[in-house]
């Protein structure tokens, strides 16, 4: 049996990441879940039902857990980032479980490094993604039910359903793969999903009487929850494919591909098998899901289909039988993960900034940025910008009194005395923009390896 000793300094690594990370805010659509948090720390609870403008329909298990670690430790970013700690090491050690069903000893510990390489994986440990979380739960549930311990399946699997509605998503591909692995269909199969399936019950028919309505949000169902038309199915299977790829991954998907193709003409076994539908059944389960509504996609909605490709991708390498193809193959995915977290593409298209490194020297840009503003006299209500620069400080840096930005969303530019620009902010008006920066003063700059954050002054105020 591979000695567990090996992850002690992955522990280690993970440890020192996350004291790295201290000062780090909430960032990108985890404000969205830590602002939960911050309006059940101080309502009590409120009875797990949040305001309409931060409800998803889902049990809050996120946002609650990080309200009763505030209430016993304090409700600061440090504790907030050592909260996910025990998440970071659960899923590296499950996927250190999942990997000795296929891996020697020798190429498990060339996929956890793939691991702490990838992009997805490496800045969601460093920006408290809850996608770590999700990950976990997975993995957690995935090697319960190869190894027939049903109790700690059934636990898993309802904890997975109540994190997110990917999570359902999830737990959906964890049945498919448990019908064609075990090959029941019987009260026996079916018992290990009564739970996960009666908590949801129970949830749905409670949340309904407390907020009124069903899943869908009254405030995003004609946005982010509205169902995908043919033209709109097309593009998002499209962004699928292209987050999938993106971020270097594209080298895994090539080789894998490549491996699959080669040995399945030569020999298929059980393992062969297995690691296909362990990887394919998720992958087209969140497919299916995501292209019917017009949420936009992301990249780390698919941390959970990284993680199952490197294992999948380095059971493939170890038959290799020449040591220098191995080594070479190995060196050229970790190349190419690492470099995937500084590919930048035209802002128009979306950049992963909450799931590659690239980030990284934003927040102590916006830091600085703030402190100027403040210095200056100059309220931050007459500044304008767009998400993500608009989350209010109560939530992203758990600093009171609420302060945020105003957004210029639905508004003229010029009524603005100030605009705050920076290239990783959500737009669909780079143009405007575009015309405005040659036009309006620059009251200050900052700029740091790929992202520029920058205050205009209206000439007209």
């Amino acid at each position: 049996m591979t000695n567990t000793k090996i992850l002690l300094p992955f522990f280690i690594l993970l440890t020192l990441l996350t004291i790295f990370s201290f000062n780090i805010p909430f960032f990108w659509d985890s404000t969205f879940f830590s602002a939960l948090s911050v309006n059940f720390y101080d309502s009590g609870m409120n009875g797990f039902i949040a305001p309409l403008s931060f409800d998803t329909g889902g049990f809050p298990l996120y946002s609650a857990y990080l309200t009763v670690i505030w209430k016993t430790l304090g409700k600061t970013l440090l504790v907030s980032h050592l909260a996910m700690l025990p998440f970071l090491f659960g899923l590296v050690y499950e996927f250190f479980k999942l990997a000795k069903r296929y891996l020697n000893d020798r190429t498990i510990v060339l996929a956890i490094i793939l691991l702490m390489l990838e992009p997805v994986f490496i800045t969601q440990a460093m920006l408290m993604g809850y996608d770590i979380i999700i990950a976990y739960f997975f993995l957690l549930a995935l090697n319960a039910l190869y190894n027939n311990k049903n109790i700690l399946f059934s636990i898993a699997l309802m904890l997975l359903c109540l994190i997110s509605i990917r999570g359902i998503m999830l737990a959906t591909a964890l049945f498919i793969i448990d019908l064609m692995h075990n090959r029941m269909f019987n009260f026996y199969f079916l018992r290990n999903y009564i739970p996960a399936f009666l908590i949801l019950l129970l949830w749905t028919i409670y949340h309904k009487q407390q907020a009124g309505w069903y899943i869908f949000s009254p405030i995003r169902e004609d946005s982010a929850e509205k169902f995908s038309g043919a033209e709109m199915m097309f593009r998002q299977f499209t962004y699928i494919l292209w987050k999938n790829l993106d971020l270097g991954r594209v080298v895994l998907w090539i080789i894998f591909s490549f491996f699959v193709l080669y040995f399945l003409k030569k020999t298929k076994t059980p393992q062969h098998k297995e690691l296909l539908r362990t990887i394919f059944v998720p992958f087209f389960v969140l497919t299916f899901f995501m292209i019917l509504i017009k949420n936009p996609i992301g990249h780390k909605y698919f941390l959970v289909i990284s993680t199952l490709l490197i294992i999948s991708t380095c059971y493939f390498i170890q038959h290799i039988e020449k040591q220098k193809t191995r080594v070479l193959i190995f060196t050229l995915i970790s190349i190419c993960l690492f470099m995937g977290n500084f590919i930048v593409y035209p802002q128009r298209y979306g950049n992963a900034w909450d799931s590659s490194l690239k980030i990284i020297p934003f927040f102590k840009m916006e830091k600085e940025m703030n402190e100027y503003i403040i210095k200056n006299n100059i309220s931050f209500t007459i500044v304008g910008t767009q998400f993500p620069l608009t989350n209010d400080l109560r939530y992203s840096q758990l600093r009171d009194p609420s302060c945020s930005y105003s957004d210029i969303e639905n508004e003229p530019l010029s009524s603005f005395p100030y605009i705050l620009y920076s290239n990783i902010i959500n737009t669909n008006r780079i143009t405007e923009l575009d015309q405005m920066k040659k036009i309006w003063i620059v009251e200050k700059e900052f700029k740091n390896g790929m992202i520029e954050l920058i205050l205009y002054k209206n000439p007209n105020f």
